[in-house]
């Protein structure tokens, strides 16, 4: 699927030449993101090969700009941001159906968890708890984005995640002049549940100020085939570039 990295082996060797990363493509203009290869073996439909084929996942690397410096590993009380794709979870898609939902365009940027407790303000990146300041002074984007909101209004037991995006990220496809934040999840630590998106509204943009990220679709009650969901996510930023996707979640925060 996309974003999977191959092994090299002669069975997909065309492969070779995107690094062996599985991305997003077109042909004669129909979007495809897998691969398909013969000689598979006689397996139930649906058994996991990851391990046994050896494939591994693209994340995408940071500019020693943005890395920071390190106080420990990610919280382990706090999921971290990965959302699966669809194709991987047929049993939420399958919830759509029955449940309501709203997708929100997911930015391409970089993910950022920020939570309060008697301490103060903890920031950390996908992997990493980081410190505002290094020894000598240098600072990191993950911190600017969160001082540029009110993050003390956070709810203690509970973690905001936003996207961090800006110039200097991902090449910064929005196109902005600045960095900024685009929030996605309220995670309350204590009860381990992600808030409802109502919740998420009013602490985010009555409290913190940080702007939510663009919803794009809701809905329920509507079964949803793979063509309906991807032509969902082939989507725009308002600078006319084109999106990363869209991420579905259910109004209550129960599964995304």
């Amino acid at each position: 699927l996309q974003d999977a990295i191959l092994p090299p082996d002669p069975r997909w060797a065309f492969m070779e030449k995107h690094q062996w990363r599985v991305r997003m493509s077109r042909f004669k203009g129909c979007p495809s993101e897998c691969v398909i290869i013969q000689g598979a073996p006689d397996l139930p439909v649906g058994t996991d090969l990851t391990e046994a084929l050896g494939v591994t996942k693209h994340h995408k690397p940071l500019p020693a700009s943005m890395s920071g410096e390190a106080i420990g590993s990610f919280p382990s009380f706090i999921p971290q941001t990965d959302e699966p794709n669809f194709q991987t979870v047929p049993e939420l898609v399958e919830r759509m159906a029955t449940e309501p939902w709203v997708a929100t365009l997911k930015c391409d940027g970089t993910s950022c968890t920020a939570w309060n407790d008697d301490d103060g303000l903890h920031v950390a990146s996908r992997n990493l708890e980081l410190r505002e300041f290094t020894k000598t002074g240098a600072g990191n984007s993950y911190w600017r984005a969160a001082r540029k909101y009110d993050m003390s209004k956070i709810p203690k037991g509970c973690a905001l995640q936003f996207e961090v995006v800006g110039p200097g990220i991902q090449g910064n496809p929005m196109g902005l002049a600045d960095i900024e934040g685009r929030a996605f999840t309220l995670y309350d630590y204590k009860t381990h549940e992600r808030v409802g998106v109502d919740q998420l509204d009013h602490i985010c943009v009555n409290l913190i100020g940080i702007p939510i990220a663009d919803r794009v679709a809701m809905g329920g009650g509507v079964a949803h085939t793979a063509n309906t969901l991807r032509k969902m996510a082939e989507i725009k930023y308002p600078n006319g570039k084109h999106g990363e996707g869209i991420v579905i979640r259910d109004v209550e925060g129960r599964w995304s």
